[in-house]
């Protein structure tokens, strides 16, 4: 895990964040919120979210077979068919989750006018989520996702963190060496460890008790306000 003396002695070119619990503040209400929206399937939602757990840090390469084993795994253990999964999923899971998050807007002050400033400093700026529609999570959070360069999710990549190859892929996108890349998230395990693997610096964002080698958001958006590119 960096901190902000061992970044200020490095040339950071590109920024990536996480999004759940990084470009907003996650609550205690939103597990909550969430089952509230998926109240004709709420007993479906901590069985998908604990298969889906099983699969973190295995990249399986392609976003189609991750999406299937998942779905498999569920309908196995709801008796139900893979299609019933992949159409809650689609139909149900995203839109509630994307509909919740307009509870959570503004819980990271000046998010819009920070992303603005790093990009007219000349650093190059993602999103990467082990969720997907983070296109349109990000707009019902009130982000500007034009001020990105990069919106994807593991997901997609078929890898969910803490593996590494969506963070590789998208340093190789950039054309950018990994060791000057740092990743902001909020948990060590999957975020922090992913970055590590993939030869990246690490912070992480709490909005608990201080501790060291975490940082508060006003600190962290001071930090990347500092930057120019190298």
């Amino acid at each position: 895990m960096s901190n902000f003396t061992d970044l200020k002695n490095n040339s950071i070119k590109g920024i990536i964040f996480d999004l759940d619990g990084t470009l907003y503040k996650m609550q205690w209400f939103f597990r909550p919120l969430l089952t509230a929206n998926l109240l004709s399937t709420c007993m479906r939602l901590p069985r998908f979210l604990k298969i889906r757990g099983t699969f973190s840090g295995i990249d399986m390469n392609s976003g189609n077979k991750l999406v299937n084993a998942i779905c498999e795994k569920v309908a196995s253990a709801e008796k139900c068919s893979k299609d019933e999964i992949h159409n809650w999923m689609d139909n149900q899971f995203y839109p509630a989750f994307i509909k919740i998050l307009k509870f959570f807007r503004n819980s990271r002050p000046e998010i819009n006018k920070t992303l603005s400033l790093i990009k007219m400093n000349g650093l190059k700026v993602g999103v990467l989520s082990d969720y997907d529609c983070v296109s349109e999570r990000l707009t019902a959070l009130g982000i500007d996702t034009s001020l990105f360069d990069t919106l994807t999710s593991s997901e997609s990549f078929g890898a969910l963190k803490p593996a590494p190859r969506p963070f590789l892929e998208i340093a190789s996108d950039w054309n950018i060496n990994p060791r000057n890349i740092l990743m902001i998230g909020d948990r060590s395990d999957t975020d922090g460890l992913a970055a590590q693997s993939a030869g990246m610096h690490f912070l992480q964002i709490t909005d608990s008790e201080q501790k060291k080698g975490f940082a508060k958001w006003d600190e962290i958006r001071s930090f990347l306000c500092s930057i120019k590119e190298g």
